[in-house]
């Protein structure tokens, strides 16, 4: 193995504490990895549940070393995730890719061989060789994939890529090209699939992709003209530059040809589609290619640093903080090369290695409506208080850090990636826990904001809870990746998280009750603080999951795949729990919740009472002044101010209004 590589390997085993697993096998998860990570920057972030599925390399893994599954740019982690976001989506594109890797210096035509085949059964409607567990679970979403209810929405056919990675010298091997025409050909004549492509990688071509992802990388552009900004305080320096779609598309490709998506780090939402904007600019670049700087904004760049020689300039480490659409919709014209070249944009590039800088450049330069509200959930007050919080408190028990945005921490290369937790954790641990709703945990973070909206992540809401619920699921994380503790239970790990929570600190409280829930969680935490005993209330926990899935099957009769999702199997465990361990049961009814929200209506009925609105997802609130009589309703001046509230009925009965409307 090349020495940068080999450096950049050891970092990685250290980094994902796989240092004790054999050589070849921790490769296969290094490449794995690295080629992943170029598909969707963020998508190892927080636990290893991911990471975990995509490694298929071992018994009946058919050649294939790695699987992942795109959906509209995101690698899907389960059936019931894409389930969930399926509904929502309006269009959809999807990308299967398969990697093979090998530590050593040559192609193999045998081994190419196998996986090709490999590939070609998995993409079949029945495989004839018995494959492992993993592979079987993508199998079966790629035949949700291929469903009618999934096809009508397909914007085009799957693309497929092959990456076939050897730490070796890639030399046009006749034989290997033959068979991958082969396999191209047998698959074009299924007439199902679209882009096939193979990328046979060597250790050359491996280290720019490992440079890439890192972000890690130069570019020289030709420009039309170049003006420079006056000087600012901590800013290197920075001017307003004229080039061609073309030029800054050099930019845009990484080494196997995709968009760099390390790229757009900094930007506040992902490429969005065809959406109406970004038809436009598409059109734009097909029909009037000259026009292209009158009619768009342009882009703004922050890099490390760049040097102008007469009209090129070299710009390192760049990261685009506005013109994530335009900057998409130029890539995928990659093959539209004339019209690019005679398309001018303007691009604004800033040089300064101050964060601060960078934020303000990133809010200033992004002022577009936000598509999905809930996808952009971290991006509010509560969870910059929860991440200071977590980053501070969490030392005092085992030092891990909320990663609001997607590679938050990755400039810090002491922070190890399984001490990193995101949105994603926070919310099903929250659920598993708080909710005593694990059977709802292990859905996509969107739909579980969505479907606890107003009741969790609400502003005036402590802390402490949120903390207590990441910090039980770092612990049983750690756990399960030292092998204290069988992995075969990982799948129900919040229903574990929910019993642990039980036999520690009894009935949970409503989460609205700060001195109740504080006192709740202060008695997780200091079992918590203890590991010894941490370790074995969880191990007490999984007895009495255990106990409790025996009965589920042998007395009940149920299925036994039929529990991860069963809202039956949660009530059949907390009644075990709660009747074994004598725990008083906290029945929270939909009326014991407190809400908050502003009054942004106010105006009189028919009766001369008043009455009002007040902010809340997905519509406002009706509330009367009979229940709200500690508000002065006359004055108008009462629009504006928060307050807190709970749900009743209308006299019919059939719908929500607010009650017991107090302000804050």
């Amino acid at each position: 193995m090349e020495p940068i590589i080999k450096s950049k390997f050891d970092r990685f085993c250290d980094k994902m504490d796989i240092k004790d697993l054999q050589e070849g096998i921790a490769f296969e998860r290094f490449v794995n990895y690295s080629i992943l990570v170029g598909h969707q920057p963020d998508a190892f972030n927080g636990d290893n549940e991911l990471f975990e599925k995509i490694n298929t390399g071992g018994s009946q893994d058919m050649g294939i070393d790695g699987i992942a599954i795109k959906v509209n740019g995101s690698i899907i982690r389960s059936l019931d995730e894409i389930q969930d976001l399926i509904k929502k989506m309006r269009n959809i594109d999807i990308e299967y890719i398969f990697i093979q890797a090998k530590n050593k210096t040559n192609f193999d035509k045998g081994e190419f061989l196998k996986f090709t085949f490999g590939v070609k059964e998995f993409l079949a409607e029945k495989q004839n060789q018995p494959v492992s567990e993993k592979i079987q679970e993508f199998i079966q979403i790629k035949e949700y994939l291929n469903s009618d209810d999934v096809l009508s929405k397909l914007n085009s056919y799957p693309t497929l890529r092959l990456y076939y990675v050897v730490m070796g010298k890639w030399c046009d091997d006749p034989q290997l090209l033959s068979v991958a025409e082969s396999f191209k050909e047998d698959i074009n004549a299924q007439n199902a699939y679209k882009d096939i492509k193979t990328y046979f990688v060597d250790n050359r071509q491996f280290g720019l992709i490992l440079n890439s992802i890192e972000n890690n990388f130069e570019e020289t552009i030709n420009t039309i003209q170049i003006m420079h900004l006056p000087e600012t305080e901590m800013v290197d320096d920075s001017c307003v530059l004229l080039c061609y779609a073309s030029e800054l598309n050099k930019i845009l490709t990484s080494p196997d040809g995709l968009i760099r998506k390390s790229l757009f780090e900094d930007n506040v939402r992902d490429y969005q589609g065809d959406n109406n904007i970004n038809n436009e600019i598409n059109k734009t670049i097909e029909k009037e290619p000259q026009k292209f700087a009158l009619l768009n904004n342009g882009i703004t760049i922050v890099c490390e640093k760049f040097n102008i020689r007469n009209n090129k300039v070299l710009i390192k480490n760049p990261q685009i903080v506005n013109g994530c659409q335009t900057s998409h919709v130029i890539f995928n014209n990659s093959n539209n090369a004339d019209n690019l070249s005679n398309a001018p944009i303007i691009v604004k590039l800033i040089s300064t290695k101050n964060d601060e800088i960078t934020n303000q450049i990133v809010r200033s330069t992004n002022r577009q409506n936000i598509v999905y509200e809930e996808a952009f959930e971290a991006t509010k007050p509560f969870h910059k208080e929860l991440e200071e919080y977590i980053n501070a408190v969490s030392p005092q028990y085992e030092q891990f850090y909320y990663e609001r945005r997607s590679k938050q921490y990755s400039h810090n290369t002491s922070i190890k990636n399984y001490q990193k937790i995101n949105l994603r954790i926070v919310t099903q641990s929250f659920v598993g826990m708080f909710q005593c709703e694990p059977h709802h945990s292990h859905r996509h973070e969107t739909k579980l904001i969505e479907m606890y909206r107003n009741i969790i992540f609400q502003e005036q809401q402590a802390k402490e809870p949120y903390f207590t619920a990441t910090l039980a699921f770092y612990k049983l994380e750690k756990y399960f990746r030292i092998n204290k503790i069988d992995r075969k239970y990982y799948a129900f790990r919040h229903h574990i998280m929910m019993i642990f929570s039980e036999l520690i600190g009894g009935g949970v409280p409503n989460i609205n009750d700060e001195k109740n829930i504080k006192a709740h969680c202060m008695k997780m935490l200091n079992s918590l603080k203890d590991d010894d005993l941490t370790y074995r209330k969880y191990k007490e926990a999984i007895q009495i999951f255990e106990d409790v899935r025996k009965e589920w099957i042998n007395k009940l009769g149920r299925d036994k795949f039929g529990i991860k999702d069963v809202k039956e199997f949660t009530e059949l465990l907390l009644k075990k729990v709660r009747k074994d361990k004598n725990i008083k049961i906290i029945s929270t009814t939909d009326n014991d919740y407190v809400y908050y929200g502003e009054i942004i209506f106010i105006s009189k009925d028919k009766t001369g009472q008043f009455y009002g609105f007040i902010s809340r997802k997905p519509y406002r609130i009706f509330f009367h002044q009979k229940d709200a009589r500690n508000l002065d309703l006359s004055n108008n001046s009462v629009i504006g101010n928060s307050v807190m509230y709970k749900i009743g009925k209308n006299r019919r009965g059939d719908e929500d209004i607010a009650i017991d409307v107090k302000k804050i």
